[in-house]
């Protein structure tokens, strides 16, 4: 009869550490697979024969959440899967993108959503995107980040499943990112090359485009890092910037946008008169994108005026126009702007450090035409003045830029002054120490205007 007992009692103990055992294995995890719950709201299911549930992130950057079986656990390897057993649904960490654009530019130039995605530690783990020290980097939120991650502009924090994603700032600019391909040199607007958020984010970037010629053309960001970027530092007139999405988007060559007035006198004998500005026209041949618009009056040896666009000119005419100040006039202001007619108001133009006259001796010089068309009695004034170094200069005042010719015609300006006659301007040439108001500031740009 005891025997009988000790095998009651013995099958009680087994038949209850069996049912504890059972207990303890019927764990409960989040369960999914590869689906958009998988990374809120996640279901839970009851396990069978499991004491562990895992979070995996799969090859295709999807999520699978479930029971892991002890004869699996080898199969589960941080950092694509991680397991857990401190009790029921336990693999609800929160999943971030996780990237970093010195390695991945896509992690800058995409909204990120197919790029890989990071377990977090714990369930509450909130992700962050972040562009401090201009790079771009997503991922879990940790406590060291948390403490410098206060200006949204630079750094934010969500909450939610791979919340961290999209372009960061929104205010990020695009610009069309291409080099030296015959489809990199055409308009943009319809192109196959990339127009994509800038790598580097720096607050008030701006887009470039850079050509050496028709098929050396290179387009991005002025914040590009390289030797490719030559508009980052560079006042080049063949750098072109701007600050609107994708706007470095112009062929190199490109219309005219000046039209000029255009007439011969062998066909028209009043093409010598003044002419009505509104009956310009457009222009035939591309320039340059960085060239600027430019239109002529030509008159010939034989007496012939031509009026037109300088650059419908062959090479040989445009170069010959060039030298001859006195029977060509160009003029870049405004539509229509050779149409003046033929006039004789000239100015002593010269500069002290290309002619040694120009400084004591300038009443010894010939006058030439004003570049810039002469159209009313107030165009017709000559100027003399200091720059720089001691550099004299002595031109027509309507060739200067406009915030120049305000300082010469301000009588408070000693270092340039204004003369009403033609050739006037022969006065002048004393030695400034001392320059004001401004008008070294300007010196640069006149001075290339004037040669």
């Amino acid at each position: 009869m005891m025997w009988l007992n000790v095998n009651r009692i013995i099958a009680i103990f087994a038949t209850l550490l069996l049912l504890e055992t059972t207990a303890a294995a019927n764990i409960t995890c989040m369960s999914c697979d590869k689906d958009e719950n998988c990374l809120n709201g996640v279901a839970t299911t009851t396990c069978e024969n499991a004491t562990k549930c895992f979070t995996r992130v799969n090859d295709d950057f999807s999520i699978t959440r479930g029971c892991l079986k002890d004869e699996d656990l080898a199969n589960c390897t941080t950092p694509s899967c991680v397991h857990c057993e401190s009790g029921d649904n336990c693999n609800n960490q929160s999943i971030c993108k996780t990237c970093d654009s010195t390695t991945d530019p896509k992690c800058a130039q995409t909204d990120a959503s197919t790029l890989q995605s990071a377990i977090c530690d714990k369930s509450n783990t909130q992700c962050m995107i972040s562009v401090l020290e201009s790079k771009t980097e997503r991922g879990c939120i940790t406590e060291e980040l948390q403490k410098t991650c206060t200006d949204e502009k630079t750094c934010k924090m969500c909450t939610g499943g791979a919340c961290n994603v999209g372009i960061f700032p929104e205010s990020r600019i695009s610009c069309h990112q291409c080099a030296n391909t015959t489809d990199c040199a055409n308009t943009q607007s319809n192109s196959s090359s990339a127009a994509l958020p800038c790598l580097q984010y720096v607050e008030n970037d701006k887009c470039y485009m850079y050509g050496s010629d028709e098929t050396h053309v290179t387009r991005g960001c002025i914040s590009d890092v390289g030797e490719a970027n030559k508009c980052a530092k560079s006042v080049d007139e063949k750098c072109q910037t701007c600050n609107t999405t994708n706007c470095n988007s112009l062929s190199y060559m490109v219309d005219q946008s000046l039209k000029c007035i255009k007439c011969s006198s062998k066909d028209n004998a009043q093409c010598t008169a003044a002419q009505v500005a509104s009956t310009a026209e457009n222009c035939a041949n591309k320039i340059p994108y960085y060239a600027e618009g430019k239109c002529y009056t030509l008159t010939a040896d034989d007496g012939v005026m031509t009026r037109g666009c300088f650059y419908d000119l062959g090479e040989t005419d445009q170069a010959a126009c060039t030298a001859s100040s006195e029977k060509c006039t160009t003029c870049t202001n405004e539509n229509g702007c050779n149409n003046a007619a033929e006039a004789d108001f000239t100015c002593i133009r010269c500069r002290s450090d290309e002619d040694t006259q120009c400084r004591w001796e300038a009443d010894k010089l010939t006058g030439a035409k004003c570049t810039n068309t002469v159209q009313t009695a107030d165009d017709k004034k000559c100027f003399w003045g200091t720059w720089q170094t001691d550099l004299v200069i002595r031109g027509c005042l309507i060739d200067l830029n406009p915030r120049d010719q305000f300082i010469c015609n301000d009588a408070k300006v000693a270092i340039c002054q204004t003369c009403t006659t033609a050739n006037c301007n022969t006065k002048g040439g004393a030695t400034y120490l001392l320059l004001s108001n401004g008008l070294l500031a300007f010196g640069v740009l006149t001075l290339w205007r004037l040669r």
